[in-house]
């Protein structure tokens, strides 16, 4: 009877060793977009005297599927993203389908590039929450993201009523995102919407 609880016992370690594994693979997905300089191959542009890829944002673009637009790189639309945190951001996304309503904007960032000397110390606060409540941002590039339907809100994508919040291939409902960052649901909606106005994820034609 004890040998078959030990080996019941280490065959349940193992699973949990292989879940554990898999999520952390899962959580540590990034997407097919993503290029190791940051840069999507249709909107670099050559640095003068050098052939060093420049991630740009040409504004919404048609995708590939016809329906929805696109948009590279849009952090480089606005001035208004800290360089602290600026410097974090390897590339940036998002996808909006007129249609259907649905959005999905995200950056890959390592926010070990984040130097937090030159953050507020609310910034800093909310930098040990998050990587405390998602270990996997930890030094290394990782997919951030949010998804799902949207509104326009002043001209701006903003999140609909049931966002979910991505961490490389993991999603998470907008209130266990919040629960785990020790945020309201309210102040995370709103802080998520400001980031997409910040980064300049404007409705097509605005």
């Amino acid at each position: 009877m004890l040998r078959k609880i030990l080996i019941a016992l280490v065959a349940l370690i193992l699973l949990a060793g292989a879940v554990a594994a898999y999520l952390w693979h899962e959580a540590t997905a990034l997407p097919e977009w993503y290029t190791e300089n940051g840069a999507d191959p249709n909107t670099a542009e050559e640095a003068s005297g050098g052939a060093v890829a420049v991630p740009v944002d040409r504004g919404w673009v048609a995708a590939e599927d016809g329906e929805s637009h696109l948009m590279r790189n849009f952090h480089t639309r606005t001035k208004k993203i800290k360089p602290a945190l600026r410097r974090a951001i390897k590339g940036s996304r998002a996808t909006y389908n007129p249609k259907d309503g649905r959005v999905e904007a995200g950056m890959v960032a390592n926010l070990g590039d984040v130097r937090e000397g030159e953050l507020s110390a609310d910034d800093r606060s909310f930098l040990d929450q998050a990587t405390s409540a998602f270990p996997s941002l930890k030094e290394r590039d990782v997919y951030i993201g949010v998804e799902g339907d949207s509104v326009i809100k002043d001209g701006v994508v903003q999140l609909g009523p049931d966002p979910k919040v991505k961490i490389g291939n993991l999603s998470y409902s907008l209130p266990d995102a919040a629960a785990r960052l020790g945020m309201n649901e309210a102040k995370l909606r709103q802080e998520l919407n400001a980031e997409l106005a910040r980064m300049g994820v404007n409705a097509p034609g605005e």
